[in-house]
């Protein structure tokens, strides 16, 4: 069908209000089109129509991108917001995966609270992203490609074009007489989407005309499937009561295909990678070994760990940092996924702040064969013991933070204060602060 940019109007009138609409203006074909729609229908949206630029400074004509989206504003009489950003793609990550990481990263931080974000993503794009997921072995999340409307930091993404082929958006451009950049490395088939864009696609096309709006279909499909399995999910994890862990009886009980589709919902809420598919298996086995063992399994980014009939997922921990000395009104950073460690001062609370000499008290992680009481209990044990008792989790035992006033241990950061180094009610006190550490139990 014809492009008809009112169409592209009526669809955002149908969606909630928005104080202002941003377009994400890279100066191609797609987004210079959907910019320029926009703008002639300004009057009918209810906030103010903007557009951002991102400059990633891969290409030496980068420069000229800019200039390019700023002369169409300028033209359009539309304000822009250009960014420039430092592409750095991490190991395992591609040049494309990270561009895309930064430019998210600025869409992110520019849309305030209600505002919608406008991308020009079209059909052939949707067939693309669901021919690339298929191929990687997705399920049906990964099918569902890209969401017309979605959720986005604090506002709403929302893609007004997915319902026309690159070749209906050109036409009309051409036909209005508009002007708009080239990406080179568009050309460049080594990359995954160029090559079913280039070489691929069109032989289907040639084969199957109407693929792009079947492929769309299907997309849709494996949205609503993907919708239906959360729905489970939440009320699989509501009956089971899963936050910070899950129960193992989750898994023992649920079938496999449940167990499975809870425990992606379950890393999604926890902010986690998803694990490879072997690992995800692995997950489910280990979570039914022999109550006597607390097996890890790990994965890029996360590990999901299990202790006294439950699971738990986080970041991997880093190795407890070497010994230092903390003095009192000082905060220090433990490394990343292990919080701060700071000495307060307060009256009746924490150790007695004259056992804090001028070096400040040492800090140190547990090496085995400490003993102490600790405050209130009539008996001195083994640290081991008492841990054990507590329930710490195992992982977080050796990173404990043990403060000492020369070989004498006064505290346990994050437990408890040892006898008789604890401040009595009315004496100056130290309060030991062991901020956004990791769930001990």
């Amino acid at each position: 069908m014809a492009f008809d940019p009112e169409n592209v109007i009526r669809s955002l009138q149908g969606l909630p209000a928005a104080p202002r609409y941003w377009v994400a203006l890279s100066g191609g074909l797609d987004s210079s089109v959907l910019l320029e729609a926009l703008a002639r229908g300004r009057d009918s949206l209810p906030g103010e129509l903007v557009a951002v630029h991102v400059n990633h400074g891969l290409q030496p004509s980068a420069p000229d991108w800019q200039r390019h989206c700023e002369a169409l504003c300028a033209r359009l009489k539309l304000p822009l917001t250009t960014k420039t950003v430092q592409v750095d793609a991490h190991p395992g990550e591609g040049l494309e995966a990270a561009a895309r990481e930064r430019r998210y990263t600025v869409f992110r931080e520019i849309l305030a609270p209600g505002e919608m974000l406008l991308l020009a993503h079209h059909e052939d794009d949707q067939s693309e992203t669901f021919l690339l997921q298929a191929l990687r072995g997705a399920g049906v999340r990964g099918l569902a490609a890209m969401p017309a409307v979605a959720p986005f930091a604090a506002g709403t993404l929302v893609r007004p074009l997915l319902g026309y082929q690159r070749a209906e958006l050109e036409a009309w451009a051409k036909q209005q007489g508009l002007k708009w950049v080239e990406d080179p490395s568009n050309r460049d088939t080594d990359y995954d989407r160029n090559y079913l864009r280039r070489e691929v696609l069109p032989l289907v096309k040639r084969r199957w005309p109407a693929a792009g709006a079947t492929v769309s279909r299907s997309a849709r499909f494996a949205a609503e499937a993907e919708a239906l399995l959360e729905e489970l999910a939440a009320e699989d994890g509501a009956h089971y009561r899963i936050g910070l862990t899950l129960p193992v009886k989750a898994i023992t009980e649920l079938s496999s295909a449940r167990s499975r589709n809870l425990l992606r919902h379950w890393l999604r809420q926890r902010g986690l990678p998803l694990p490879p598919a072997h690992k995800l298996d692995e997950i489910l086995l280990q979570a039914q070994a022999g109550v006597d063992r607390n097996p890890c399994i790990g994965w890029a980014g996360a590990e999901v760990r299990r202790y006294r009939g439950r699971l738990h997922a986080l970041e991997p921990l880093p190795e407890a940092p070497p010994e230092f000395h903390l003095h009192r009104g000082e905060s220090r950073d433990l490394g990343p996924g292990l919080g701060s460690l700071a000495l307060k001062p307060a009256v009746g609370e924490g150790i007695r702040a004259e056992l804090c000499g001028p070096r400040g008290l040492r800090v140190v992680f547990r090496s085995g064969g400490e003993e102490c009481r600790p405050t209130g209990y009539g008996h001195q044990r083994p640290l081991k013991k008492w841990l054990q008792e507590l329930h710490v989790v195992p992982w977080l035992r050796g990173r404990l933070p043990l403060l000492y006033a020369e070989q004498e241990l006064l505290a346990v950061a994050g437990l408890f204060a040892c006898e008789p180094h604890a401040a009595a009610p009315g004496e100056a006190g130290l309060r030991v602060e062991w901020l956004e550490h990791p769930p001990l139990k």
